[in-house]
């Protein structure tokens, strides 16, 4: 009775030993990812010689992780490039950037990022037959009936109603450019478009000082 016992507890012992060796085996999603990417970084690096074919391939990899992951690639700066790791703007798909994000390897060519970074706003917008230059947003802040949330006041210049669809595209853009994919989702909540003949113009700000402005409102949420 006593070997039966004891042989039991060996054969259990095993068992628990094989798991933890199959499992040391087995790879994730994410570092399959990772394990692809570092065997193509420089393919990946210099992705200008077959630009399509690269990023196509770059999206499959992400997508077998989330659909919805997508990336951006800087231009080279002092031997590097940036590789942002992104959820499209879309919140569910946040945690799988930072899992991603979290098993990232070191490599002496690139730098990872977790989720659109906030850029210098330089650049006009276009979508479709509409430009419109950074000059031409302003804004204001609004109370927002989630108490988590900052709403805001777009005033696009040329603004229309009956264009309003394009011109929210365009806003959302500019959004994303000053404050980031993450502090968009996260804090941004009420979006509102209006022109520069609104009765609200007088009080709006210039574009330039969103992030400092949200930046102080974004403060008193997070407490």
């Amino acid at each position: 009775m006593g070997n039966k016992k004891e042989n039991e507890k060996i054969i259990f012992i095993i068992g628990f030993m094989l798991m933890g060796l199959i499992s040391c085996f087995v790879k994730t999603k994410e570092e399959k990812f990772w394990g692809w990417f570092c065997q193509n970084s420089q393919l990946i690096y210099n992705y200008e010689i077959n630009q399509e074919k690269i990023f196509n391939e770059l999206q499959i990899q992400l997508h077998k992780i989330n659909p919805d992951l997508t990336f951006e690639i800087s231009s080279v700066k002092n031997g590097k490039r940036d590789f942002v790791i992104s959820a499209d703007g879309i919140l569910d798909a946040f945690p799988a950037v930072e899992k991603l994000y979290s098993l990232k390897p070191e490599l002496s060519e690139w730098t990872f990022i977790k989720f659109r970074p906030r850029r210098e706003i330089e650049n006009s917008i276009k979508i479709e037959d509409k430009e419109v230059c950074p000059n031409d947003i302003r804004f204001m802040f609004i109370k927002d009936e989630d108490k988590s949330k900052i709403g805001i006041v777009l005033f696009c210049n040329g603004y229309t109603e009956i264009e309003c669809e394009i011109y929210s595209q365009i806003g959302f853009l500019f959004l994303d450019e000053c404050l980031g994919e993450y502090d968009v989702e996260k804090f941004i909540g009420t979006i509102i478009i209006q022109g520069f003949d609104s009765e609200y113009f007088n009080d709006s700000i210039k574009l330039e000082f969103l992030p400092t402005e949200f930046d102080k409102i974004k403060v008193n949420i997070i407490k």
